[in-house]
């Protein structure tokens, strides 16, 4: 778990924090998400890739939980280690978010590992994305730090909409409300913000506590339609003019050059 490797030729057991790969059995789609090979080559990150591992977690063990309730345990735990990897989620280029967990063949043999990782929608990575903290300064680490309980709660979206999985999307949506209410208060104080950010933070923070309102109303919802209804975006957009202009103020990159799909 210490970085990336030399190129090597392996399989999805191997991998590890920092590797970038290319799985055997190609990206996982909505359509066909089963494996249909554990191959996977190592390659250096300066070189085209289709993924790379942020982290890995161990899930508890016992008897088989289920496929459902599996991979509900990866959105939850894979979060929290993208965050450690790259703080800043807005400003990764346009990726999704994938993990490998064990099924219930898997499980019998002893697996309880869940591999957490990125890869692009369409084309390859040239580059590893891992972030250096040391790179930003002191405004920019309290905007970041702030933001992070609302991104990690968005991060744990499950990819099954309220449709198929109502339950889970009301979860997500609590969740959403909590962390969006706890990044509104930590932007009010946030110390390190530079003078100019002040005002702009005061902005974000009033639309994040909107927006968490909205998020507990739709965290209720008893039926999908009354999910979606309470998902309509409240006031003025979605709070991404007041991101923008938090950002610049603290010489951030703006949003839109990639943001995280689900």
């Amino acid at each position: 778990m210490d970085g990336p490797r030399e190129a090597a030729a392996g399989t999805l057991f191997g991998l590890r924090e920092g590797d970038c790969f290319t799985p055997g059995s190609g990206l996982p789609t909505e359509g066909d998400p089963r494996l249909k090979d554990l191959s996977a080559e190592v390659v250096e990150c300066e070189k085209p890739h289709q993924g790379e591992v942020y982290g890995s977690f161990q899930l508890e063990d016992g008897g088989f939980p289920g496929t459902e309730s599996v991979a509900a345990s990866a959105y939850l735990g894979c979060a929290p280690l993208l965050h450690d990897f790259a703080l800043d989620s807005t400003a990764l280029p346009q990726v999704q978010l994938f993990f490998y967990h064990p099924d219930a063949t898997g499980w019998t043999l002893g697996n309880r590992t869940v591999l957490c990782w990125v890869g692009p929608p369409a084309g390859l990575l040239e580059k590893s994305l891992r972030q250096d903290v040391g790179g930003w300064d002191e405004g920019q680490l309290a905007y970041l730090t702030a933001l992070r309980p609302a991104s990690e709660a968005r991060a744990s979206q499950p990819g099954e909409g309220p449709e198929k999985n109502l339950a889970g999307a009301t979860d997500w949506a609590g969740r959403m409300a909590e962390g969006e209410a706890e990044s509104a208060r930590l932007l009010r104080e946030a110390d390190g913000l530079p003078a100019g950010a002040r005002g702009p933070a005061e902005a974000f923070a009033d639309r994040l506590d909107v927006l968490s309102a909205k998020m507990r109303e739709a965290s209720k919802a008893r039926t999908e339609e009354e999910f979606r209804e309470r998902m309509v975006s409240s006031g003025e957009g979605d709070g991404a003019g007041e991101e923008g202009r938090m950002r610049a103020a603290v010489g951030l990159p703006l949003p839109g050059g990639g943001d995280m799909a689900g």
